[in-house]
């Protein structure tokens, strides 16, 4: 019964305006100067990149893998592309499954080639098939052949051990850059900074409904229903992740998902949920106290992890690394006497994916997105603390994305009392 009292409230504010717009794409011009990019590494080496989408999105029937998505902005099943430094006329090829119109009648028309088509997706040509049957050959005209595949594919694969047998056949030199995209992609130009701003707007008005709801008597399935309807309201083109909601006990499972627990009085409930938009995700995590205050003991645990955080945005300049990050999240909670609590990263890049490309060991470069999200968890007292916002790393330190969402303890206390009148 709570749930239905709760949805009209969330319905009224969840709203920006009545309908909310679908995300701009983005330009052809985006894709081609990425394109140029990865080209001008591969030392004049052909290279092709297979599409590795699958079913595994938390909202969508299909995933379009990371890499290719970012080179193309291709959202289907079944492509290649193909670059060859060393073309006459052609540098950029896009290959793309055939057409079926019997399957297009049950999933719907796709785009016939034209030179539209070739504009759409920044490249010099679109073809139908595999750009794997051509890769040998332009190998063979280029002398050589770049795997971009990325780091975890491993040598003794059949696929990898037969190209290797037919490009030593035939004289064709393998050059290996498998984490060159992972290191392109770890910046962020200002249109994808838009969208990614965008979904954390969006979040916000998720986390204004988890505010409003985590009152007792209501599960945490409720919170996260009223929370990913305000997402989908605002305009949401589908969730980061599997939205997190733990309450009591639950809220030091780090990755809680059940959300099965009735919330009650003097529980803490730790709300780690957040929008994608236009496929760039957010990641958000607040803990709020169900009657509206902290006890004594918990506002103790919150503090120290709030500390925490300044502690590493103090660190946080274009140079420094994930490992520096780690270690000033670590110094400040072994001041604070929870250091033995503290049993994850701070953070991680955050872009196309969630836990996105990037190089945790080395220099952090201006444009890149990180989370902090130090946490402690006490599960023998029944509750843990997370706080995670996102921040844009800048030459001379950072921007705070997240900063529209209540932070210190007061202001989250205050949130949560007004968001209830």
């Amino acid at each position: 019964m709570l749930s239905t009292l709760l949805l009209p409230l969330v319905a009224a504010s969840a709203f920006p305006h009545p309908n909310p717009q679908p995300p701009p794409a983005l330009p052809p011009a985006i894709y081609r100067e990425r394109q140029a990019r990865v080209v001008k590494e591969l030392e004049g080496c052909a290279a092709t990149l297979a599409s590795q989408g699958d079913a595994a999105g938390v909202t969508e029937d299909f995933r379009q893998d990371s890499d290719f998505l970012w080179l193309t902005g291709v959202n289907e099943k079944g492509g290649w592309l193909v670059l060859h430094p060393k073309g006459k006329f052609i540098k950029t090829a896009l290959y793309l499954r055939s057409r079926d119109p019997e399957a297009e009648r049950w999933t719907g028309p796709r785009d016939p080639l034209s030179p539209a088509l070739k504009d759409k997706f920044g490249v010099d040509a679109v073809r139908r098939g595999k750009g794997d049957r051509v890769l040998l050959q332009l190998g063979q005209e280029a002398g050589c052949l770049a795997i971009l595949a990325p780091p975890t594919l491993k040598d003794d694969r059949d696929d990898v051990a037969a190209l290797r047998q037919a490009a030593s056949a035939l004289g064709v030199r393998l050059v290996y850059k498998r984490q060159l995209l992972e290191r392109l992609r770890e910046a962020h130009g200002p249109e994808e900074l838009a969208l990614m701003e965008q979904a954390i707007a969006i979040t916000r008005k998720g986390h204004e409904a988890a505010a409003r709801a985590t009152i007792p008597g209501i599960s945490e399935r409720d919170v996260q229903t009223q929370l990913e309807y305000a997402f989908f309201a605002a305009g949401a083109t589908g969730l980061s992740y599997s939205s997190i909601v733990g309450s009591g006990e639950n809220g030091a499972v780090l990755h809680w998902d059940q959300n099965s627990r009735m919330l009650r009085d003097g529980d803490l409930v730790v709300v780690d949920a957040a929008a994608e938009y236009g496929r760039y995700a957010a990641d958000v995590t607040r803990t709020f106290p169900v009657s509206g205050r902290f006890s004594e003991e918990q506002a103790k645990a919150y503090r120290a992890v709030y500390q925490a955080q300044e502690d590493i945005f103090a660190t946080i300049r274009a140079g420094a690394t994930m490992p520096d990050l780690q270690r000033a999240a670590e110094n400040s909670l072994r001041k604070a006497g929870y250091l033995d609590k503290f049993i994850h990263g701070f953070g991680h890049f955050v872009g196309l994916d969630v836990h996105d490309a990037g190089d945790y060991l080395g220099p952090l470069p201006a444009g890149a997105v990180i989370t902090v999200e130090p946490g402690v968890y006490l599960p023998e007292r029944g509750f843990g603390v997370r706080i995670e916002d996102e921040v844009l790393v800048t030459e001379s330190g950072y921007r705070l994305l997240t900063k529209g969402f209540p932070r210190k303890l007061e202001d989250v206390e205050r949130w949560v009392q007004e968001a209830r009148r």
